[in-house]
């Protein structure tokens, strides 16, 4: 996954779908700076620096950020190491312009990114990323957010606090992939092999781009790596990524292939090692659903699945499963109620 897929200009905006609080206060603070009286601009005791990337790739720029804020588009002081945080925003500032919301854009030579409805009250001096992700590199930086459920793209921006623990982050979805995008990865794929077809197939399957052939090359790779003798080493293309490629792709609305999902629970691959965080998600998001599709499964099969959602997800995740207790129990039935027994159990929980 080390090529960026594009680098062509883009004017990306749209609603913010997921924000950490000190994630935006990092943003916002170079930008208020510019806000400030004179006299108070030069005041800062810190400052931000900001890095551009593309699919992880840092973009050779100097980037510029303004500020829409109460009424006003502001553009930001650069300095040395990158821009200054005036020593109001420092101490807290005034409990109005904490509250209040900014939109902020960020601008690297022919990129431009937008970000809206920030708050001001969160900025602290700082490191920033802004940048694009495409597939495949977005479900691997965004693993875990389901950031890429809907659209095709991400623009985010990333602040690492100097002063607050943990760094934070916001993005938007963007529908609609650049051509360049999708018409390079086509001319890659007839001479791509291993890891980089497998990559490809992935992302013309979220562009849309010959989604059936492309969504059943990932399936027949993953029936391929699970055949494989046990004890075989893992590789570049039989690891983690590729059963989070079907995942992504199923919570993209692809219902067929949870049948694929679902058989993979007693394979002892390590290619699937980590599936049960997909039958915890399952679990808890579609609960009457899940327990219907398990219900039609062997015995053991439904106890694996259970099973390995406790012990990859409910063992370290209590508030998840108390919730999905809870609506295992609300479903009653057979399959509910050995479901939640073997992931309490695979969760070392004991019975409430």
């Amino acid at each position: 996954m080390d090529e960026a897929l594009d680098t062509q200009s883009l004017s990306p905006s749209g609603t913010v779908l997921s924000v950490g609080s000190a994630f935006n206060v990092s943003l916002l603070l170079p930008l208020m700076a510019s806000f400030m009286p004179p006299a108070q601009q030069h005041q800062g005791s810190g400052s931000i620096s900001v890095r551009f990337a593309v699919d992880g790739k840092a973009v050779a720029c100097a980037p510029r950020v303004k500020l829409r804020f109460a009424g006003r588009t502001l553009l930001t002081e650069r300095t040395d190491r990158g821009f200054a945080v005036p020593a109001v925003f420092i101490a807290g500032g005034s409990e109005q312009t904490s509250d209040a919301d900014v939109d902020v854009t960020v601008s690297c030579g022919k990129y431009t990114l937008e970000f809206r409805q920030l708050k001001a009250g969160w900025v602290r001096p700082g490191r920033w990323e802004a940048g694009i992700a495409y597939p495949p590199y977005a479900v691997e930086r965004f693993r875990r957010t389901g950031a890429l459920e809907h659209g095709e793209w991400l623009s985010y921006l990333v602040s690492d606090c100097d002063d607050c623990e943990p760094g934070v982050e916001t993005w938007i979805s963007h529908p609609g992939a650049p051509q360049t995008v999708t018409k390079r990865l086509r001319r890659q794929q007839a001479g791509a092999s291993g890891e980089r077809a497998r990559d490809i197939a992935y992302a013309l399957a979220v562009f849309g781009v010959d989604y059936q052939p492309n969504r059943d090359f990932l399936i027949g790779l993953l029936n391929s790596c699970l055949s494989r003798p046990k004890g075989s080493s893992e590789d570049d293309v039989c690891d983690y990524v590729l059963p989070d490629y079907l995942t992504s792709l199923y919570w993209r609305g692809d219902d067929g292939l949870l049948e694929t999902l679902l058989a993979s629970a007693d394979n002892p691959s390590y290619v699937v090692s980590q599936i049960g965080d997909f039958y915890a998600d399952l679990l808890d998001r579609r609960t009457a659903a899940a327990v219907q599709r398990i219900r039609m499964l062997a015995p053991a099969k439904q106890a694996s699945i259970c099973g390995l959602a406790g012990k990859i997800d409910f063992s370290i995740d209590a508030p998840k499963f108390k919730r999905v207790a809870d609506q295992l129990r609300a479903s009653g039935g057979a399959t509910a109620e050995g479901c939640l027994e073997e992931a309490q159990r695979g969760a070392g929980r004991a019975a409430e």
